[in-house]
């Protein structure tokens, strides 16, 4: 075990419960996720995100948009 899903991420930094912090936190681990590439993958693993799963996931990608979105709308100071 050590594979994180950043489809889980994603979705955890959607909650009204979320402190600005940790919408922060999340983006920052989402972007480094990326390994150079941009693009959402399936997983990474936990001691080095270029290991990882579906160099493209639209799945992700696409649930990423919309969180990107929802920020816009909700909390345009973390964007």
């Amino acid at each position: 075990m050590g594979w994180i899903w950043p489809l889980s991420i994603i979705y955890s930094l959607f909650y009204a419960e979320a402190s600005d912090a940790e919408i922060s936190r999340g983006l920052d681990l989402l972007r480094e996720s990326t390994a150079g590439t941009n693009c959402m993958h399936e997983s990474f693993w936990k001691d080095d995100a270029a290991n990882f799963t579906r160099a493209w996931f639209a799945w992700a990608n696409s649930v990423f948009g919309e969180l990107i979105m929802h920020l816009i709308d909700t909390r345009p100071h973390l964007i």
